[in-house]
């Protein structure tokens, strides 16, 4: 009984001492460690002397290595080219690759999109400036507005080239005809 209680603890004793993980290292990389951050900041941003976009942040930090933004608590507006407010919004989170031209928005998302007089609100949405598309997740429920449209459902896209938007899955709403007559519609 003693043998075996010495094998037992000269085993744990070596396994102890040969575990490879080192919990007090850490480690200070360049991309962890934004190179701005902003307390309730506001930022303009003007292309060709006309404003284009511009944002209000709780709190703001920039990151040097994968031009990353990311902004708690927004309220931002973008503009045409000729100055006039195209889209508006408010989200509890945005993230933004500032190369690509990708911006993902989470929690209590209102969006106005002014020039197709609609509205979104979801809680994680996903915008692609160079292809002109906005995605939810195909689990995320997005609720629309538009004219005489009031739909919400599940795995939204849209496109700005094209101006249409679909639902992939679980639809409902109601679409006020031109006669005035209300319609309610279900699709599963």
């Amino acid at each position: 009984m003693k043998k075996s209680l010495f094998i037992f603890s000269f085993i744990l004793i070596i396994f102890s001492f040969s575990c490879s993980l080192n919990y007090l290292k850490s480690e200070n990389s360049e991309g962890s460690i934004p190179e701005f951050s902003f307390k309730n900041a506001r930022f303009t941003k003007y292309e060709a002397s006309k404003k284009n976009i511009s944002l209000s942040a709780r709190q703001l930090e920039q990151y040097k290595s994968d031009n990353a933004v990311f902004a708690k608590d927004t309220e931002f507006k973008t503009y045409d080219k000729e100055g006039k407010e195209e889209t508006s919004g408010v989200c509890q989170l945005m993230a933004a690759n500032t190369n690509d031209e990708e911006y993902s928005l989470y929690g209590d998302i209102q969006l106005n999109l002014h020039k197709q007089d609609m509205s979104i609100s979801a809680d994680s949405l996903h915008f692609n400036k160079k292809t002109e598309q906005i995605t939810s997740g195909k689990n995320s429920e997005v609720k629309l507005s538009k004219k005489d449209i009031s739909m919400s459902g599940y795995g939204f896209s849209a496109s700005g080239v094209s101006k249409s938007f679909s639902f992939s899955d679980a639809v409902s709403g109601s679409i006020i005809t031109k006669d005035g007559e209300e319609t309610d519609e279900q699709e599963d």
